[in-house]
């Protein structure tokens, strides 16, 4: 039986299927970057990863401010702190990323935001590989892991 990568990303609905190839070789890349830290070489510990690109996490509010209880995960439009505040104490929220881990199952759910990238004029492959690098670092160092790098 074939198992996919304890680190996938994807694309919520509101972008274009041409970014495929684009998620893919980052999904790729990511994996890749901790297999060579080793992270993967205690198969009872294997951290996962959910990313999902989104325009900004603003937008991403909206849909998730309306999740039942025990799911509810509003991020906020103006403000990390606010955002921070809308989530909850399980979230943690930075400039341009949001990720929520639980440490009984190893996973972690994080959002990417990429509008701001494309109005910075930065590389926006590039800071959507430092943001995964920055969510997958926060959470590994919690465990000792070695850091990823770009």
């Amino acid at each position: 039986m074939q198992q996919g990568f304890p680190i996938t990303v994807a694309a919520d609905g509101q972008f274009s299927s041409s970014l495929n190839p684009l998620l893919t070789q980052l999904e790729m890349w990511i994996n890749f970057q901790a297999l060579k830290a080793d992270w993967y070489s205690n198969e009872d510990f294997i951290l996962s990863f959910d990313f999902t690109l989104v325009r900004s996490l603003a937008e991403k509010a909206e849909h998730l401010t309306s999740a039942p209880a025990g799911t509810q995960a509003g991020i906020l439009e103006e403000s990390e702190e606010r955002a921070a505040t809308a989530l909850g104490n399980s979230w943690v929220v930075e400039s341009g990323y949001a990720y929520q881990y639980d440490s009984d199952k190893l996973t972690t759910r994080a959002f990417i935001a990429v509008d701001d990238l494309l109005e910075d004029g930065v590389g926006i492959e590039q800071g959507i590989k430092a943001r995964l690098i920055a969510v997958a670092n926060a959470v590994a160092h919690q465990h000792g892991l070695f850091a990823l790098s770009e």
